[in-house]
């Protein structure tokens, strides 16, 4: 019998999920892992702080039952406090906007990148309000009206005209969005900052109304255009970035014909359960675990150790341009990071934090080096600076605020660089 060393914890205490909480737990036994599931936390235990008698060393927090907001947060704070191994612990927005679509929407307009996918979302708080966004140009005919909280496709309302609009009679909680014909939906699963699994969705192709079927997709198959795939990892990838989830389920609706695509909204319990047919139910949950395991390993390794393993491991989800930059960037092209070089200059500030500036210095620093290789010992410094940083939050360079394996793999790659550079003098 396999000896159990760890114990994968699942917060999630909505029923309607627990098939989905089965497979996690199917998983963790197939890694010789043991299993813990937290549907609540008794308040008075979350007052005192008091969870010796749970495991809490790998978690991956979905959500809990009979916890308001407050407690949630205590909980996710106190995981943070204690460095624990917590995937989805410190989301942009706090748990009170999760859910949110015209929240996240709102982040995806912050994004530089981002925006140009956004789709345009407006607060529907009566009918005098939704009719302003109208006349004012921000939306046309026809319309959807739906939950800012909604799920499955579920309750959402198109609206065709003005004369549909008149009959709606509650607009409590809800907002109004852009309708686009789909000729697809894409749930893209994104896993420590890289894109793992991408599904297309196909719903009912003779009704397009019928939004639970386009949702829920009647046919789903996984995505093989390897240029579509590279396009929709960098948008989802991205969008977990903004939102600061390390695990997530992005959906992006592909309009009928035309290339255009459009973020729908992020997803903190992306589910795999209707997913039997495509990808085996245990796949996802062993990524996580896979994760779960490498942040745990990465703490113990050298920064150098840590990285090199990480950027080898993962190289194969990026896409092939960048792969090709940094076999470039390892024979000290000096073209290989000049598609890259302002990458970071025009990013908000509230993901990125000392990302740009370690950008700029390492490429200054690469361009300086793969010119004069004698130049390497100047850098002893910077090599020192990075190093003290922590890990980033996905995974796959330091600096806690990176955000996506697409520009932590060419920041690695430089920093490998001179740090080969530096030990040849």
């Amino acid at each position: 019998m396999t000896e159990v060393h760890r114990t994968l914890t699942v917060m999630e205490g909505r029923e309607e999920n627990s098939i989905m909480v089965e497979d996690l737990a199917s998983a963790a036994r197939q890694r010789g892992w043991g299993f813990c599931q937290l549907s609540s936390i008794n308040s008075d235990l979350i007052a005192r702080y008091d969870f010796d008698s749970v495991p809490l060393d790998f978690v991956i927090f979905r959500e809990l039952s009979n916890n308001n907001y407050h407690e949630v947060e205590r909980v996710m704070y106190w995981l943070k406090a204690n460095h624990k191994i917590c995937i989805n612990c410190d989301i942009a927005g706090r748990r009170i906007s999760t859910s949110d679509k015209h929240f996240q929407q709102g982040l995806f307009l912050l994004d530089p990148f981002l925006k140009q996918y956004a789709l345009p979302t407006f607060e529907a708080k009566h009918y005098n309000n939704v009719l302003s966004y109208i006349d004012g140009d921000r939306v046309h005919y026809p319309i959807l009206l739906k939950e800012r909280n909604g799920t499955a496709g579920e309750n959402i309302i198109l609206i065709n005209n003005q004369s549909d609009l008149e009959k709606v009679q509650d607009f409590s909680y809800s907002l109004i969005e852009q309708y686009i014909r789909p000729e697809c939906d894409f749930r893209v699963f994104v896993i420590g900052g890289v894109a793992t699994t991408i599904i297309r969705k196909t719903g009912d192709v003779n009704n397009y109304d019928d939004f639970e079927s386009w949702s829920g997709g009647r046919q789903k198959n996984i995505e093989q255009d390897s240029t579509l795939r590279d396009r929709l990892s960098e948008i989802a990838t991205r969008a977990a970035a903004v939102s600061k989830l390390e695990y997530a389920g992005i959906d992006i609706l592909k309009e009928a014909d035309s290339d255009n695509l459009y973020l729908l909204e992020t997803n903190i319990a992306a589910g795999w359960q209707n997913l039997s047919k495509v990808i085996p139910p245990v796949e996802i949950p062993l990524q996580i675990i896979d994760w779960l395991e490498e942040i745990s390993i990465g703490r113990s390794l050298s920064i150098e150790t840590a990285v090199t393993r990480y950027l080898s491991s993962h190289i194969q989800f990026l896409p092939s341009r960048i792969q090709s930059s940094i076999d470039q960037i390892k024979q000290g092209d000096l073209k290989a990071i000049e598609p890259y070089y302002k990458i970071f200059d025009n990013y908000p500030q509230e993901y990125l934090y000392d990302a740009g500036h370690i950008f700029k210095q390492l490429s200054d620093a690469y361009l300086d080096v793969a010119n004069h290789p004698e130049n390497a010992s100047n850098y002893h410094h910077l090599i020192d600076q990075i190093e003290s940083l922590p890990f980033s939050w996905a995974g796959n360079f330091i600096g806690p605020e990176v955000g996506t394996f697409h520009d932590g793999a060419i920041l690695s790659a430089i920093y490998l660089f001179l740090l080969h550079k530096i030990r040849e003098i």
